[in-house]
């Protein structure tokens, strides 16, 4: 399996659930509680703070709908992403995810292989995110699990001004946006697109972002699928 592939293309990026509102004489009801809707596991006392479910309809292209996450090509997928936040120390969640690798819950297996593994998840650990993926097969079905551990901190320092130009970069000619693509990913391992993209892992780690600085710590964002 290709590595590269399977570390960074995933299905819908984490994005807060709209607050309920309604009832008689204009009185606001709260949202309820999220929850983790996925078959796996979260890092030890995580607080869930916001879930959703997806459906999306993707194209076969090298790179991106060939992955562990969407394995089975083109077609439309059905999953869930979840945002959970926590105040352990990036380094714990690190941790975590290599025991993971090591030992997958039940069912599963990870699906990150070959020698590169471990050069491209020491490029995206400096930035403030780590990952791993995980397979299983359900009822017939391969079923794709992308893990994020997310240090928003560390992600706004490193990657800041990218990060801010981002709203300006989606406005302009596709001329622009190849050379800019391609001077960023000559100094960070990562295009401007990529940063964009909430169907890979770092997009959705971004998608995240918001709701972790108003949270104060570290993230986890799960992120399933299953092709119908």
């Amino acid at each position: 399996m290709n590595v590269f592939r399977a570390g960074w293309a995933a299905c819908a990026a984490a994005v807060l659930l709209a607050a309920c509102s309604g009832g008689q004489g204009g009185a606001n009801h709260p949202q309820p509680k999220a929850t983790n809707p996925v078959a796996f596991p979260l890092f030890s006392g995580a607080e869930v703070l916001s879930s959703r479910a997806w459906q999306e309809t993707v194209q076969s292209h090298p790179g991106a709908a060939d992955s562990a996450l969407l394995s089975q090509g083109a077609g439309t997928y059905d999953g869930h992403d979840v945002v959970a936040g926590t105040q352990a120390l990036f380094p714990s969640l690190e941790t975590w995810l290599r025991d993971l690798d090591a030992h997958p819950p039940d069912g599963y297996t990870s699906a990150l292989e070959g020698s590169g593994v471990e050069a491209v998840r020491d490029h995206t650990r400096d930035l403030g995110i780590d990952f791993a993926v995980f397979q299983r097969t359900e009822n017939g079905k391969q079923h794709g699990v992308v893990v994020l551990a997310v240090d928003p901190q560390t992600l706004d320092a490193k990657a800041g001004p990218m990060l801010g130009a981002i709203g300006k970069f989606k406005m302009m000619p596709q001329m622009f946006r190849d050379s800019i693509d391609s001077q960023a990913k000559k100094q960070t391992g990562f295009s401007v697109t990529e940063l964009t993209n909430p169907n890979s892992p770092i997009g959705a780690a971004i998608a995240a972002l918001d709701q972790l600085r108003d949270y104060g710590g570290r993230g986890v964002v799960l992120i399933d699928a299953t092709k119908q």
